[in-house]
């Protein structure tokens, strides 16, 4: 036995070795997936306070560090038609009766890590979007059902462009919404179940030179 073990001592050092170094392997990996997802940003966007064109948007920021939210963009999608509006300064939310967000001024502004920022109602977002896509700067919520275009809103999309930490790109997080109409009301349907993160750098780019044509 014993002068089996010292033939097969090379062999069986060169396994060990093998096995402590899969297992390092392991280890090594597990550490870098954590430090990852504790390194990549992540924005919610949700709403609350029912599901009808009244409810309010918010924007949670999931991320390890703070957020400075840079730009806010609504995509809306009247078939066949698509209209893409940035709606930063928020002047529906400095002319509501119940204004909300940073300094009742803006949306732009830092949200801390585990934070909720209230965006403002959605039927206040459309409304807006739908006058500055018009030129018209008086908004009002009660105009976006009379609005032939509010009529035809089918989907429409939030898209939160931010700055993380020391990323020198912009990141980003976007959900897709639906509009319902029963019963002579409309109410909200997300399209997506979970808010998508904008990963891909030919997206961020694109987003780059978009916000810096708004400049």
């Amino acid at each position: 036995m014993y002068a089996w073990l010292a033939d097969k001592a090379a062999l069986m050092s060169a396994f060990a070795s093998i096995g402590m170094l899969v297992i390092w392997s392991v280890y090594l990996h597990i550490f870098w997936r954590s430090h990852q997802r504790r390194g990549t940003p992540k924005l919610l966007i949700n709403w609350g306070e029912g599901r009808e064109l009244s409810a309010r948007c918010f924007v949670t920021n999931m991320s390890e560090g703070a957020v400075f939210i840079q730009s806010v963009i609504v995509d809306l999608e009247t078939p066949p038609s698509h209209h893409r509006v940035f709606i930063s300064d928020a002047e529906d939310l400095r002319n509501s009766r119940t204004p909300s967000g940073w300094k009742h001024m803006t949306r732009q502004g830092p949200v801390g890590p585990g934070k909720l920022v209230d965006m403002g109602s959605f039927e206040g977002i459309l409304a807006y979007a739908l006058h500055e896509k018009a030129g018209d700067k008086s908004t009002g919520e009660k105009n976006l059902e009379e609005s032939s275009l509010g009529r035809k809103i089918h989907q429409f999309e939030i898209t939160i462009i931010g700055m993380y930490g020391s990323e020198d790109a912009l990141i980003g997080a976007s959900r897709r919404f639906e509009i319902v109409r029963a019963r002579g009301k409309a109410c909200l349907r997300s399209a997506t179940v979970e808010t998508r993160q904008i990963v891909s750098a030919r997206e961020r780019k694109q987003l780059a030179k978009e916000i810096a044509e708004q400049l």
